[in-house]
């Protein structure tokens, strides 16, 4: 397996199952409604039409196709969303390959997790650098913090450190 440069590693808790996944950090931004009505409100701010809006983003649900046509991924629509991007899924065995075989610190850097959903709990947590905002789209009723989330990892996931 290869972690192309916009892709990153997310950790999620499901029915008290852990999973990694390797994927496109957009799909992880789990309101897409919230997070449509921000770009809108972007553009506006920015004084453009809205039909400029609607040319490069598009409507909500063509919007929504680029993830599957699930506007909220949630306790209710995870698992439909998980099948969706079942290919994405990875174990810690082979994560902890890759770190191992790392070349240089900053490879490893880019090796460890950016993103904890815990489905179960309703949070996501995040270590995405501080100008993305993932955290702010998260479902009504959940949590959505800038926070290391290594503790919640179950310690047989932990990939990056040595045993």
């Amino acid at each position: 397996m290869e972690i192309k440069e916009d892709e990153i590693i997310v950790g999620t808790m499901y029915k008290k199952k852990f999973q990694w996944y390797v994927s496109d950090k957009t799909i992880w931004r789990l309101d897409y409604r919230k997070y449509y009505d921000s770009l809108d409100l972007k553009y506006k701010r920015q004084g453009r039409a809205l039909y400029e809006f609607v040319r490069e983003i598009g409507s909500f649900g063509e919007f929504c196709q680029s993830r599957f046509r699930i506007p909220v991924v949630d306790k209710s629509t995870a698992g439909e969303f998980f099948e969706k991007i079942l290919l994405a899924a990875t174990d810690s065995a082979e994560l902890a390959y890759m770190f191992m075989r790392a070349e240089s610190d900053a490879d490893r850097k880019a090796l460890l997790p950016s993103l904890y959903v815990d489905f179960d709990g309703r949070a996501l947590y995040s270590l995405l650098p501080r100008d993305d905002d993932v955290e702010k789209f998260v479902p009504d009723g959940w949590r959505g913090v800038k926070q290391n989330f290594e503790k919640l990892i179950p310690l047989k996931d932990r990939y990056w450190i040595d045993p």
